[in-house]
């Protein structure tokens, strides 16, 4: 390297470390881009050494985990899973030593512990060799199928006490106000790693939901997740649908209050019963469709994912098999063989 280039070379470092070394420039918040990047490596690694799994293979393949600074939306219509998916997320995370708070404000009291206690007792049942084709979670509920099950309730409530020991859980009572939410929000961000609250249009807000106070709600559960950086899980309501629409899989301007909830949102998951390919279920399946159809780390991939839900164990196959929507929206059709994303490991094509 000759003279020039040695001090042209000396001038553009000293230059990068002025910049790097800038503060604000007069309080009003720029900063350069140099100073900015300072660190952005060991960020980085930290944000992967803390995400989360969601524990639901499409999810997972599709989105990599969740960020501490994640908001993400989950929606549907009614009866097609919301509460379960978010269930399984929490207990899965639980199971794996992270502190979990879930706030079940649509469900009653108890429900979270008996739907995961009910799946455990399925699966205890099964392995046994037990015939569990008549066993339901109703039946179950009513005290109908302890001879089935009966012998292992000792063993399932051991199980919940040993891997479920760091979900807490949540039940509103009478009224559960904006205040009820800040009051606990602060109490628990600290100690917690996920926060799942199901679901918004559950907290009791003065006025008609659009007003100030509808704001304040939004903007402390986004502080929490990316001031904080301790990532929240919404589960919110849909407007009713349009008798028309024969969309596969709702829009996500379906979002009730979607002109302030999806603005502030990192991401956001969408269910929808797919009644077109329910003829390939087994009696005991549900198949759901899943959709990602805002993703700012990722951008949106467009694929809508097939999973089997196994009521009779209450949770999601291994496998899924993706598909895409036509130009209209209501049509799904099956990846092609060889049309398979390299980050889709889990999925299956349909035999």
């Amino acid at each position: 390297m000759n003279a020039r280039a040695k001090l042209e070379q000396l001038d553009s470092e000293r230059s990068l470390s002025a910049l790097a070394s800038h503060d604000a420039d007069d309080g009003l918040g720029f900063e350069s881009m140099a100073s900015r990047v300072q660190g952005e490596l060991a960020e980085r690694k930290s944000y992967g050494e803390r995400a989360l799994s969601y524990h639901v293979p499409f999810l997972d393949d599709l989105l990599r985990g969740i960020a501490p600074h994640e908001l993400v939306l989950v929606g549907a219509p009614t009866g097609a899973g919301k509460t379960d998916l978010v269930r399984i997320i929490a207990q899965s995370n639980a199971r794996h030593g992270k502190r979990v708070h879930l706030f079940a404000l649509e469900a009653e009291r108890s429900e979270i512990e008996q739907r995961t206690k009910y799946g455990i007792l399925a699966k205890l049942a099964a392995h046994a060799g037990r015939d569990i084709d008549a066993l339901n979670y109703r039946d179950w509920y009513f005290g109908r199928c302890e001879h089935i099950v009966g012998d292992f309730n000792a063993i399932a409530d051991r199980q919940i006490t040993s891997d479920y020991r760091t979900l807490q859980t949540y039940y509103r009572g009478a009224r559960f106000d904006l205040r009820t939410l800040e009051r606990l929000f602060k109490a628990i961000q600290r100690d917690t790693d996920l926060i799942i609250l199901d679901h918004l249009h559950y907290v009791d807000l003065d006025g008609d939901g659009d007003n100030t106070e509808y704001a304040r709600m939004l903007k402390l559960i986004r502080a929490t997740a990316l001031e904080i950086g301790k990532p929240v899980i919404l589960v919110a309501h849909l407007r009713k649908r349009d008798l028309r629409d024969r969309s596969v899989v709702p829009a996500i301007e379906a979002f009730h209050g979607s002109s302030e909830i999806t603005k502030v949102v990192t991401s956001t998951v969408m269910l929808s019963p797919a009644r077109v390919i329910q003829d390939r279920a087994k009696w005991f399946e549900s198949y759901t469709f899943l959709h990602v159809p805002k993703d700012r780390m990722g951008g949106a991939s467009g694929y809508v994912a097939a999973c089997a839900f196994d009521r009779r164990f209450k949770g999601y196959a291994s496998t899924y098999t993706l598909g895409r929507l036509n130009a209209a929206g209501d049509e799904w059709t099956e990846l092609s063989v060889g049309e398979r994303p390299s980050w889709a490991i889990n999925h299956r094509g349909f035999e």
